[in-house]
């Protein structure tokens, strides 16, 4: 995953500052995260499972979709160390590569643990099949025009 390095440091301050699960989505331009928003909600339901606000975010898509800002999956935190998926994550992962249109044929679904590290995992549709990678993160830095 390629991620701007403004909105990585976005998604660790805002993810890894709660004791319990939180999260939001992610979406950008040319392969690379641009945007996040963070789930404000607090009503969140579990301390041990992340719902996201679907309603918020699927009206948040849409609007990106007419500036050109494609969504790119779902990010959420972790409120141990632990650095995997967990059973109930990657069932959720199915069942939303499964309802996305047909041409999506990847998603991201990084994790933030508390100590504001962010691990990257890929969902992969390959025809009826989908399968879930860990995903190296590049962080990449904005270059400023010199005057």
């Amino acid at each position: 995953m390629r991620i701007n390095e403004k909105i990585y440091e976005l998604i660790i301050n805002k993810c890894s500052n709660n004791s319990i699960e939180t999260g939001g989505i992610i979406g950008g331009k040319n392969n690379v995260v641009t945007k996040f928003v963070f789930d404000e909600r607090t009503d969140l339901g579990s301390k041990r499972h992340y719902h996201p606000d679907i309603e918020k975010f699927n009206i948040c898509i849409e609007n990106w979709q007419n500036e050109g800002i494609r969504f790119y999956g779902i990010v959420h935190s972790h409120f141990s160390e632990e650095k995997e998926l967990s059973f109930g994550d990657m069932q959720y992962i199915q069942i939303i590569m499964r309802a996305m249109p047909k041409y999506i044929r990847s998603l991201y679904f990084p994790i933030v643990l508390p100590s504001k590290e962010l691990i990257s995992f890929k969902a992969l549709r390959a025809k009826n099949e989908i399968a879930i990678i860990n995903d190296d993160v590049k962080i990449m830095t904005e270059r400023r025009n010199k005057s």
